[in-house]
């Protein structure tokens, strides 16, 4: 890891004598702006180690004049009083840089206690800058001891290694570890001593005790002690073995510079958030090198200002070490009122970057928050807001479904900056534009939103089915179930005729649809279906009764239903009633009702009680079609081999078209025929993810 650290220093005269004092300084006493009397200098410091991670330090400037060295500025990175300022400027001169990092520790096991120091001159010329690349050498030497497994295992009563420059730069090892070690003034030898009593298996015990030297030590470079004993060799000291590595290399912390540029509001502070409603604002980023890429991100976009030509920004100063960014009208009319952070980045051709968060609040409307959106059957409502400077004397926020007609709304003050308007007449799953109008005047650039969908069926995807007892049901639970099939009459009988399936339409993010079958069920004809409904039992006579419909809430009014499906028609073989004749081809049929009742079917009484939303408008006796306000049919008597999505519009069939339907009613059946017990055993319906299309 690598810290970039860009270090620009300036002082004036006077503070040059008044920031020193008894060894402390201010830093950041100074006169901090440009003058002609100064220059910049860039000081790159990267704390980079061979194990990672970054270093603590400390940067010092000194002013050498009239033979004297005075400290100008010191920053410590360890400490948040003493960080460094971004920029720095330093009266022309001759100076001296020096950065430190660690304690300096004699002899040390621990990496985190090496030492590093460096130092560098440089002059400053009045209007230029200078570049100092200042490195800083460990001043320890890194010596490493290795034991071989004949020395772990071997010298069972243990075993040393003393290392060491003199009696106060000395280090023992007892395990393989690397040290460190500052070389005392003059010293360029180490010397390593090994004892040990070595236990060989029939439990002789040797004493073993060797020493040797290092020489010629050097910094930047790291030593290797390699020992092994052969117990095989002829003589007692001739079985240690020892090997000195003199070609590891250590690696120097390198304090290199690679300066940041600097970005500033031309006559503004950045970091205060800014009232936009017009104008221009403008940005100038400085740099020792030359620029060559900026960058905006803005509204969740991200503006390439060398490769595009963005609207309402304009870039001056490409190619040169100050760039200039002017902001105005068009790019920010872009943006949706309320507050932003605007992101802005300068590169320079040395990889130095300024990346700054600029925080603007904008006059227009304000992105859409669907919490105060209300739904309705007659249309419901919601809420604007608008962000607004000043005292105008008319707000009012304007709004259109799709490409109609604009309808207009008054806005009131709600908060500091902030107009509301309450807008109604809204639909579900509708597409609406929007815009703010101060004193009869458009302002900014219209937003849109889409409402939310209206309510949905449940379990309408058909992924929840459950079990009850032979039963298969589709629903998450049996008890309260919203949908129901034929299988409470077939399952004792022939078992289920309708099945959850993998067999799913094409783009289904769902993992299983319904499979409706038909066959013959020992006495009767059974037909294969699903509905939206409950169970009514089956009497002694072998009847059934059912419901269709549940309980539904329309927050909205749907305009169609929608559904995947594929079946087979097959030839009808069963005849019982003859509404459906042998011969003929079977009915594939799907329909939906929005209600005031839910309707019950007994099919003891098949003439009475059928259902047929057909002909829903003909209201006679028992059948109680007045319950249906709104139908959608679909039938055919075509097989549909390939999934095929449907979608059916609701027709209106009641007297009053501002009621509100209470139920629901969906049916499906591969054999249309069989509340008469007619139809064929080769029919079949697969359905998938229905849907009501607001």
């Amino acid at each position: 890891m690598r810290r970039i650290l860009n270090i620009i220093s300036c002082v004036c005269a006077l503070a040059l004598v008044s920031c020193v004092s008894d060894g402390k300084v201010n830093n950041t006493s100074g006169d901090n702006t440009p003058s002609e009397d100064k220059g910049v200098v860039t000081i790159s410091v990267g704390t980079r180690t061979e194990s990672g991670g970054e270093r603590d330090y400390i940067l010092s400037i000194f002013k050498n004049e009239g033979g004297k060295a005075t400290l100008v500025r010191k920053y410590d990175s360890s400490r948040e009083d003493m960080q460094k300022p971004e920029y720095i400027w330093l009266i022309a001169g001759n100076y001296t840089a020096t950065v430190v990092s660690g304690t300096a520790v004699n002899a040390t096991f621990n990496e985190a206690e090496r030492y590093f120091y460096g130092s560098k001159d440089f002059d400053i010329t009045a209007g230029a800058t200078t570049t100092v690349d200042l490195v800083a050498v460990m001043q320890n030497i890194p010596v490493e001891v290795l034991f071989d497994q004949t020395i772990t295992e071997g010298f069972l009563d243990g075993y040393n290694v003393e290392v060491k420059a003199n009696e106060e730069v000395k280090l023992s090892y007892t395990e393989s570890k690397k040290g460190y070690f500052i070389m005392p003034e003059g010293v360029t030898t180490l010397s390593w001593h090994f004892v040990g009593t070595f236990v060989y298996e029939d439990g002789e015990r040797v004493e073993v005790d060797k020493v040797g030297t290092i020489e010629n030590i050097e910094l930047k470079k790291g030593y290797k002690l390699s020992f092994k004993f052969s117990k095989d060799a002829s003589g007692l000291l001739g079985g240690l073995t020892v090997r000195v590595d003199e070609s590891v290399e250590e690696r120097d912390d390198h304090f290199s510079f690679s300066p940041d540029p600097e970005l500033k509001g031309v006559g503004f502070d950045l970091a205060a958030p800014y009232n936009y409603a017009g104008g221009e604002r403008k940005y100038v980023a400085t740099s020792p090198a030359d620029f060559c890429a900026a960058t905006i991100v803005a509204g969740g976009r991200e503006y390439n200002l060398v490769e595009e030509v963005v609207a309402g920004v304009t870039l001056t100063g490409l190619n040169t070490p100050q760039l200039y960014i002017t902001l105005s009208d068009d790019f920010f009319n872009a943006l949706s009122g309320g507050a932003h952070t605007i992101e802005m980045c300068v590169t320079d051709t040395s990889g130095g970057e300024a990346r700054k968060d600029l925080p603007y609040n904008l006059q227009g409307v304000n992105s859409y928050d669907n919490t105060n959106e209300v739904l309705a059957w007659a249309g419901g409502t919601t809420q604007l807001s608008a962000t607004v400077f000043g005292s105008p004397a008319s707000v009012a926020l304007v709004c259109r479904e799709g490409e109609g007609e604009w309808k207009s709304f008054a806005a009131a003050s709600s908060g500091v900056n902030t107009y509301t308007a309450q807008i109604s007449g809204i639909n579900a799953n509708r597409r609406y534009e929007y815009n703010l109008v101060i004193d009869g005047k458009t302002v900014g650039t219209s937003l849109a939103f889409t409402t939310r969908d209206g309510n949905q069926i449940p379990n309408s995807g058909l992924e929840d089915w459950c079990t009850s007892g032979k039963v298969a049901v589709p629903f998450r639970t049996a008890d309260n179930a919203y949908w129901c099939t034929g299988n409470w009459g077939s399952a004792d009988y022939v078992g289920n005729i309708t099945e959850s399936n993998s067999d799913v339409r094409p783009g289904s993010t769902g993992k299983k649809s319904a499979y409706l079958d038909s066959m013959w069920a020992l006495v009767k004809f059974a037909a294969g279906n699903i509905y939206v409904g409950s169970w009514g039992g089956i009497d002694s006579s072998v009847q059934a009764t059912v419901y269709f419909g549940q309980p539904f809430e329309y927050n909205a009014k749907p305009k169609a239903i929608r559904f995947w499906a594929k079946w087979n028609c097959g030839i009808i073989n069963r005849e019982k009633s003859g509404v459906g004749k042998k011969g003929d081809p079977d009915l594939c049929k799907i329909f939906c009702c929005m209600a005031t009742d839910r309707h019950k079917v007994y099919s003891g009484d098949a003439d009475g009680t059928t259902f047929s939303p057909s002909d829903a408008n003909i209201k006679s006796g028992d059948k109680r079609y007045d319950i249906v306000l709104y139908s959608a049919y679909f039938e055919s008597t075509e097989s549909q081999a390939e999934w095929r999505q449907i979608e059916i519009p609701f027709t209106f069939y009641g007297e009053d078209p501002n009621q509100v339907p209470t139920h629901l009613i969906l049916t499906c059946t591969c054999s249309g025929y069989g509340d008469y017990f007619d139809g064929s055993e080769d029919s079949w319906m697969y359905i998938d993810d229905i849907e009501l299309v607001y």
